[in-house]
């Protein structure tokens, strides 16, 4: 099975600033993908993860594909690095949170074929939420009829008792001032009772949101478009 590792990469992503190096092209033509120190390594694919996200898309994306043709002959080379690339592209809590390149990386899991389908499933789940309510996109909203006004959407667990309390702190925030206020439930649980909030529970919440980055919150435009995407409330 993938072994995971986001808590660890973050970590490693928020310390791995000031490396002093400005370009990611040719990162992986002058770097080792060696685990022998496995801090180490973790340290310099953070590097690389930032670099990447801040270079123009072609270029990071030709580095993710020498990266992977480094790693295609070694399995366990390839399924580590492949659980950075989530914690690096896909988390939340990482800096570089980036569709374009995880959806990249995915699709090279997916032709390479050395990880199992098993394996890769979660994955391209993980890229197909990530492709939805991105900045500019008409936003997706199950079992919500938008109606024109500027609206605050946040994603939760009715069941879950850190929601509750997110529902109580957003809605304390500037910006849910004068916005129409939506509540979407992926999860199980009774409605809650903070006040303020239209609240849903649609069948097919899960097609588009992860129930497991719960509770996050986007904003909606009165045109309809997504004007903030995805963003952690706690």
């Amino acid at each position: 099975m993938l072994k995971r590792l986001p808590i660890l990469l973050t970590m490693a992503l928020l310390l791995a600033y000031g490396c002093g190096r400005t370009t990611v092209k040719g990162f992986w033509n002058s770097h080792s993908t060696d685990l022998t120190d496995i801090r180490a390594a973790e340290d310099q694919f953070a590097d690389f993860a930032e670099l990447a996200v801040a270079a123009p898309e072609s270029e990071a994306i030709a580095e993710l594909d020498i990266l992977y043709n480094f790693l295609a002959g070694n399995e366990v080379l390839y399924y580590i690095y492949s659980s950075w690339m989530e914690g690096a592209f896909y988390s939340l809590y990482s800096p570089c949170r980036n569709s374009a390149l995880f959806s990249h990386a995915v699709e090279r899991m997916l032709k390479d074929g050395v990880m199992t389908m098993e394996d890769i499933e979660p994955l391209a789940r993980e890229r197909s939420w990530m492709e939805n309510n991105l900045p500019g996109q008409e936003a997706t909203v199950p079992g919500v009829l938008l109606d024109g006004r500027r609206t605050v959407v946040i994603v939760l667990d009715f069941g879950c008792s850190s929601c509750h309390k997110a529902l109580t702190e957003l809605k304390s925030n500037p910006i849910c001032k004068d916005n129409r206020l939506v509540a979407i439930n992926c999860g199980k649980g009774p409605v809650p009772d903070v006040p303020g909030w239209e609240y849903y529970s649609p069948d097919n919440a899960e097609a588009v949101f992860d129930p497991h980055m719960t509770p996050v919150y986007f904003i909606i435009a009165a045109d309809g478009s997504v004007d903030t995407s995805y963003t952690l409330v706690l």
